[in-house]
């Protein structure tokens, strides 16, 4: 199933849904992105097809919702149903189409002692700043200006991707005879990563590569921006480099699912006064009681466990009597920010 397709999302909720996915995919309905929040709830896309396929094989066993629609062909035929959008949407795809080819943001990096504002109006000098029209920029002439300003410049690369215009130095030191050099701090890379496994559901770089898009299912560790940004040579030369190295930022929100197990006492003790004797009587908890402790038991839990900005989107409850013990499954799906910066090591 491509981007362009039309995709339906739907949500599948009935007895063993599991069963229901066997025998859709034996009958060859396509189906992807399938999500299990429980034994009785899935989510997966399907296509228009497949979704009266499923349909025509859940009968009323199963409650099919859809959810959401997406793909290229399905928006074109909801615009081509309204000419008023058709028209705002092709002023505003002019309007964008324009604005890609000025400057929008100037990212400057690799300085140390050259202060950051100096290296800013040098760029203004050579034609160089927000809202410059990117075409008519002499990136040549540019280098060559920073080099005659800033001697302590030892290698340059200016390149644009996008709006954004990427500058990055290394600097050297003019010393005196018999001076000694001092060292100089390493300089810090790093990308983004996923502190743990889930379903993106944003994804903004403020600086690096993008890896994963929303929807996507990212495992902990995976590196979701990238602090090595390929780069398209503006001049040509040799040993002119194809990438540079920045240090990720970025944020990263997701839905991540948490499966947790508590366990209560399934019988409770109430006290009572029959006359003037204080009896005691055992009896069974009933659901609400249960719900009410497990639910205070998910809140600490999440006090303890979950980042200070974290939201609780959906919470399923299973029930297993055993014994004297109820065993209370929990799935949680969390909203959190995942992304978390990993050094990159150099050499």
């Amino acid at each position: 199933m491509n981007f362009f397709a039309h995709r339906i999302r739907i949500k599948i909720e009935g007895f063993r849904t599991d069963k229901l996915i066997d025998k859709a995919m034996k009958v060859g309905i396509h189906m992807c992105g399938i999500k299990r929040i429980s034994d009785m709830e899935i989510y997966c896309w399907v296509t228009p097809e497949g979704l009266r396929a499923i349909r025509k094989e859940a009968r009323s066993l199963y409650r099919i919702t859809v959810t959401e629609e997406r793909g290229s062909v399905y928006r074109i035929r909801q615009f081509a149903a309204k000419p008023f959008k058709i028209l705002c949407s092709a002023l505003i795809l002019a309007l964008v189409i324009s604005q890609s080819f000025f400057v929008k943001t100037i990212v400057v990096s690799g300085y140390r002692a050259i202060p950051e504002e100096e290296l800013r109006e040098c760029l203004e000098e050579s034609g160089i700043r927000e809202g410059t029209y990117i075409p008519s920029i002499d990136w040549g002439k540019a280098e060559k200006h920073i080099y005659q300003v800033f001697p302590q410049v030892t290698w340059l690369k200016l390149a644009y991707e996008g709006r954004k215009v990427f500058l990055d130095i290394s600097e050297g030191r003019n010393r005196e005879p018999g001076e000694l050099g001092e060292v100089a701090d390493e300089k810090f890379y790093s990308n983004i990563v996923a502190s743990s496994s889930g379903y993106i559901q944003s994804i903004t770089s403020y600086r690096g590569l993008c890896l994963a898009e929303e929807g996507d299912y990212v495992e902990k560790g995976q590196v979701l921006i990238c602090g090595m940004v390929p780069i398209e040579p503006t001049v040509y030369g040799e040993d002119v480099p194809d990438e540079y190295m920045v240090r990720a930022k970025g944020e990263v929100w997701a839905n991540v699912p948490y499966r947790l197990t508590f366990n209560q006492e399934r019988y409770t003790e109430d006290k009572r006064n029959e006359g003037e004797k204080l009896v005691a009587c055992i009896r069974e908890r009933t659901e609400k009681e249960v719900k009410e402790k497990v639910n205070s038991s998910i809140r600490l839990w999440a006090a303890e466990n979950l980042p200070e900005n974290a939201q609780i989107l959906n919470k399923n409850l299973n029930f297993c009597y055993k014994g004297n013990i109820i065993e209370i499954g929990v799935t949680l799906e969390v909203r959190q920010q995942i992304g978390e910066e990993q050094e990159i090591l150099v050499g």
